[in-house]
Parts: structure tokens; sequence; C-alpha cells
């Protein structure tokens, strides 16, 4: 315990093994011998995001499959998550959602609960929790404490907490009290003996006040007028502490080792498995919970999919019926270029979703439920046949309204083409997500790279017209290669009537029927869009997917918050 800078999340980190041995010294002693702790402990953040959209009992469940081997089977993984929902007081609300911003969930304390039974639920033999109320209030943090406490004696379990400002209730539920301010002890021993120890220093606890607020404003500097006194005062307490108290708590230690007889179960990094379950379980069971999750999220493409039904819709009434006329030529363009630029900006909308499930992501494994690998290819999987819902959804209104071509393969390729465009989008969305987890940011920097896209694809300024250094950039846009399938696909094998004009004068390209009419080629020579190649065309947008997903796997895998 101790004020906020204290260093009681940093002291929690190095205990746990989650900071870097170069710079930590010191031992950790396991059994009288030194032992890598993670592999009977687990770490509790903050941190309680959960997926929002299932029960309870599904967040918990779906962390008692990714943490017990296979070798347990279904009727003892099903006990376990009963038992656990039982310790920590969820009963009433195991069949709750969690709740998102458009579904009511539970509260915060339950919250909470929720998050720390999903965590702990293998009952590793020490549990360390970073400040596991914070947020809460007195009855909800006393209620969360109570049942870690009540878990741990059950169970025989050794809980680490840091805590800050508890109610004198959860106060009382703690054995020892390590105190500490600037980094330094100030006080390490029985809870009870704390009362003792500081009045023999002179600051002796005022009746009826809680003691853990009576400790902490002894050691708060943050608020005193005099901060030379302050650190006088933190720096007395230390020196106090080092002569009273140091040798018996070394004495302790050493008894400790020697009671062992340096006998004990010897725990090394090298004897640790890295995960529970294999890749491929891990893959399997992230798909079904991110399916759940999409299905029910509708952050996640429900809203999407209205929302590209209802583009649908005004592109169908705008461009109805286009027609095979010279003057209809531009509007066509007009058509496709709308299609896949606005689809793609739209892609937008699935950043909040992806947030909010980011978060579980990091969660989970920085206590090691799953690697990268598996998250990034059930994302993968998952997603895909939501596009192509999407892509059908709006394919199927807009097509046959705006009046494409009428022709069962050059529909299927249209259908193609804007499923790959969304999927290099979504790919995108994902990859800066990731890099930038910020949602305003997130937004800013995607919506001006899809804006930069649509400049460069060569319809709003032509190709031959690009300065010499954005003509590297077309090559890698992807709006350019689904623009120029889709004109391709749907222009070629139309012909297109010069009526309009007297004398039958076709003023796009040269006539090449020999009659008062233009074929679909002509057309696409005149405007410059030669020498596409479909089957090309689609490698490139399937590279671009490629590209930004590995990317996406890269970050996940280097950014800080790494598995522990």
């Amino acid at each position: 315990m101790g004020p906020l800078g204290a260093g009681k999340s940093t002291f929690l980190d190095m205990l746990a093994g989650r900071k870097d041995p170069k710079n930590v010294s010191g031992i950790v002693y396991l059994n009288g011998r030194p032992g890598d702790v993670k592999c009977v402990s687990t770490y509790v953040t903050q941190d309680d995001s959960l997926m929002g959209v299932l029960t309870v009992r599904e967040n918990i469940k779906f962390a008692a499959d990714l943490c017990f081997p296979a070798s347990f089977s279904r009727l003892e993984k099903y006990a376990h998550v009963q038992n656990i929902i039982r310790e920590f007081g969820l009963e009433r609300v195991a069949d709750n959602k969690i709740g998102t911003l458009f579904v009511r969930g539970i509260n915060s304390g339950e919250k909470r609960r929720c998050a720390i039974a999903s965590q702990v639920i293998t009952l590793p033999k020490v549990i360390f929790l970073d400040e596991p109320t914070t947020g809460l209030d007195s009855a909800a943090a006393y209620n969360v404490m109570s049942a870690i406490v009540s878990m741990a004696k059950k169970h025989e379990l050794t809980v680490v907490a840091s805590i800050h400002q508890p109610s004198p209730e959860t106060y009382a539920l703690f054995d020892k009290l390590l105190l500490l301010g600037h980094g330094k002890t100030l006080y390490f021993g029985e809870r009870d003996n704390a009362l003792t120890y500081f009045e023999k220093l002179g600051f002796p606890c005022p009746p009826y006040n809680n003691p853990a607020d009576h400790y902490l404003r002894l050691v708060n500097s943050d608020f005193m007028n005099d901060i030379t006194e302050a650190e006088q005062r933190i720096t007395s307490f230390s020196i106090s502490f080092s002569k009273r108290n140091i040798r018996g708590v070394n004495k302790e230690i050493d008894d400790l080792i020697a009671k062992s007889g340096g006998h004990g179960e010897v725990i090394l990094i090298k004897t640790r498995k890295e995960y529970a379950r294999s890749l491929l379980a891990q893959t399997l069971i992230l798909m079904k919970r991110s399916f759940k999750n999409a299905t029910r999220n509708i952050l996640m493409y429900w809203i999407r999919i209205a929302m590209y039904m209802c583009l649908a819709l005004l592109m169908g009434s705008t461009w109805w019926k286009v027609g095979l006329e010279q003057k209809n030529i531009e509007d066509r363009f007009s058509a496709h270029f709308f299609s896949v630029t606005f689809l793609s900006l739209m892609s937008v909308a699935g950043i909040p979703g992806f947030l909010e499930e980011r978060l579980v992501f990091q969660r989970e494994r920085s206590i090691g439920f799953y690697s990268v690998g598996p998250y990034v290819l059930a994302n993968t999987l998952i997603s895909t046949p939501f596009l192509m819902i999407i892509t059908l959804s709006f394919s199927i209104i807009a097509y046959p309204m705006i009046g494409l071509h009428e022709n069962i393969y050059n529909a299927i390729n249209f259908l193609a083409f804007i499923f790959l465009t969304l999927f290099v989008a979504e790919s995108m969305v994902i990859f800066i997500s990731a890099a930038i987890p910020t949602f305003v940011a997130a937004l800013a920097i995607t919506t001006f790279a899809n804006g930069f896209y649509m400049v460069i694809a060569g319809y709003l300024v032509r190709r031959s017209a690009l300065p010499e250094f954005l003509k590297w950039c077309h090559h890698i846009d992807y709006q350019k290669y689904s623009f120029e399938a889709i004109i391709q696909t749907d222009f070629v094998g139309l012909t297109f009537n010069c009526n309009d004009e007297p004398e039958c004068k076709c003023i796009f390209g040269v006539n090449s029927t020999g009659t008062c009419e233009l074929s679909g080629q002509d057309i696409l020579d005149y405007y410059g869009y030669t020498k596409i190649n479909l089957n090309e065309w689609a490698l490139a947008l399937m590279g671009l997917i490629v590209f930004f997903r590995f990317g996406f796997y890269l970050i996940l895998r280097f950014r800080k918050g790494r598995r522990r």
C-alpha cells in the first residue's frame, strides 16, 4: 500500500517477473530455491475488459477453454466454471451480459469480479493483483476482495495485492502490510502490528480513524506544504524500519529457506509450458468466441451492413438504369468510382468494435491465454463471411438498380472485386487501429489514407497527369485495382450508341465498330484503361490483404504489453 507514485505496481511487477531481469537485482525464491514465479502464478491487471455481448458464464467458460489443457474433460471444465462463479458471488448474474453501449449489463463490481474470476480460474498457487478495487465504491471493493480472500483460504492460495486507500472493512481482510513511499520500504509486517509500530514512532492513529487512511496521510508528500520536511519524514520512516525490523524480516526469510532444506520443488523457466492449448485449439476457441461477438455486437458488422444497404439504395435511385447512350458513359464511370471509394471510406465504422476487442486481447495475451498468431488468424477467418454478407447486401441492391452489365459472369466478377476491396479496407483499418489504438487518431489516419488513395486512383486525375513522386503510390493503391477491374468487367462487351449527337458524332474515342456506336473497349482505351488483367489485379488485392494482415500481426507481436 502507498500513495500514487510510491512504487506499488513496479514492485508487484518485479515480484511477478514482468520486468526485464537485466534491470532488476535480487532473487525470488520458490520452495526455498530460486525459480520462475510465473510458472505458479497469474497476474491480474487493473483492466477489466471483457466481451460485452457475452454473458458472465460465457466469458469465464472461454477463459477455462483457453487455460485448461486438452486432458481436462468438458465436465471437469464445467465444474471449475460453476465453482468459480459461486465463489465470486456471480450466480445471480451468471447468464446476464457484461454490457455494451447498446446493451444494459451488470454493475461495475460484478464486472470486476468476473474479470478476476476469468483470470484465476486455474487457481494458481500465487495470485498478483494490481489495484483490484480501483474505480469501485467501498461496498463493491469489499465484495471483490472478500471473494478473493474466501477463494484463497479455501484453496490455500497466496495473494499479493497492491491497493490504494481501502475502506476499514477491506483493509481488515489483509494479513500483512508492505507500506511504500518514494520506492522505499516504510513498514513490512503483520497488519495489526502496524498501529503499534507507528505509535512508537510518535504517530499514533487517532481513535475511530481508518488505519489505512492514517498511514497514507503520513507518507503522502504531495500535499505537504514543506517538501523538505516531507522528504525527511519519508527518509526517517525508511531508516527506522531498517534499524528496527529489517533484521527480523531477513531472519524470517532465512528460516523459511533453511526449513525447506533445499529440497523444495525446483521451478525453472525451462520447465514452463508456454500455453495450455495448442495453436490450432487456440485458433478454434478464438474463432468460436469471435463469431459470437460478431453476431451479437452491432458495432462489428451489422451497422455497416445497414449503412451499405442504405448506400446501395441511394446509388440505385441516383443512377437508376443508367443506360447505354453516349451521355451515360461518364455517369457509369462515376457509379463505379463511387462504389469503390465510398465502400472503402465507410470501413472506418469497424474501428470502435476492433478497439473494444483489442483491449480484451491485450489483457488475455499479457496473462498467457494465447499467442498473437491464433488471434490474427481467427480474426481473419471470422471476418471473411461477414465481409461477404456486406458485399452481397450492397451488390444485390445496387447492381440491378443501376443497370450494370446483365451477365452472370460479369456480376460474379463485380461481387469478387467488391469483396476484395472491402477485405483490403478492413485489413488496413485493423492495421492502423492496432498501430494507433486511439479512436480519433485511427479514424483520422484511415480516412486520410482512403482519401489519398481516392485521389491517385486514376479517375479524378488521369494516371499520366499524376506528379512523378506520386506515380509509385498509384501502383500500391488498392482502389485503383478495384476500380479498373470493375470498369473492365462492366464496359467490355457493352455497346454504346452515339445517336444523342448530330451527325452520329462519337466523342469518346475512335469508333471501331463502323456504325453509330462505341464499344466498351473503345471507351476504356480512350480513357487510358488498357492492359487490365483481372487475374493479376485480383492477385494484387490479395497481396495487399496479406501485407496489411501480416503488418497487423507484427504490430501486436512486438508492441509493448507483450506476454509476460
